[in-house]
């Protein structure tokens, strides 16, 4: 004779073993969501990169990322690029200028620059160039607009710089940079904050 009780108990526990997995569903998952808030501090670094054979000379300061200086003469041309990046607080944008910040040029020579467009390897918002600026040394917009964003480094990447020299014949490079004259233009990216 089976005991009654003992039947009972034994079914329950087979039927309360077939139910604990559905209602213990919770317990199996081991996920859990927590809000998360990142915030990223603004930051900028800007730097030259040269192709072809010509050595250029330039300066990059660890201290100091937010600008770089490069020696330049008439044979400059247009083999250099301007990379940055850039993380700019919401509402703020950062713009670069672009001034002589040693030597000077004879009263009948002029130094101009063109900046490209972006030539796009990089992302986010890019800066607009302004386009051609006579240069002096005074501080002058070139790159603006510029967002969180970034244009890759290297070679054909970034903005590529021209520099167009109007009567090169008058400013003797080679005498001028051996006496310590050479003109440096300087590159300084700064928010609008």
């Amino acid at each position: 004779m089976v005991d009654f009780k003992k039947a009972v108990l034994i079914i329950t526990v087979i039927g309360l073993l077939f139910y604990m997995p559905s209602s213990g569903y919770c317990q199996n998952n081991n996920t859990a969501e927590v809000p998360l808030m990142l915030s990223i501090p603004p930051v900028s670094l800007i730097n030259f990169a040269v192709d072809g054979e010509q050595v250029i000379t330039y300066s990059y300061s660890l201290l100091e990322p937010n600008n770089v200086e490069q020696i330049i003469n008439p044979n400059t041309g247009d083999n250099t690029w301007l990379n940055y990046s850039s993380i700019v607080n919401p509402g703020a944008t950062n713009y670069i200028t672009a001034n002589i910040s040693s030597g000077s040029l004879p009263a009948d020579v002029t130094l101009r620059v063109v900046i490209s467009e972006d030539v796009g390897f990089g992302s986010g918002a890019t800066g607009t160039p302004i386009g051609e600026i006579t240069l002096s040394s005074y501080p002058q917009n070139i790159i603006v607009n510029i967002g969180s964003c970034y244009t890759g480094s290297g070679t054909n990447r970034g903005h590529r710089l021209t520099y167009i020299w109007d009567n090169p014949e008058s400013y003797n490079y080679s005498n001028k940079y051996e006496n310590g004259q050479a003109i440096a233009v300087t590159y300084t990216i700064t928010s609008t904050e």
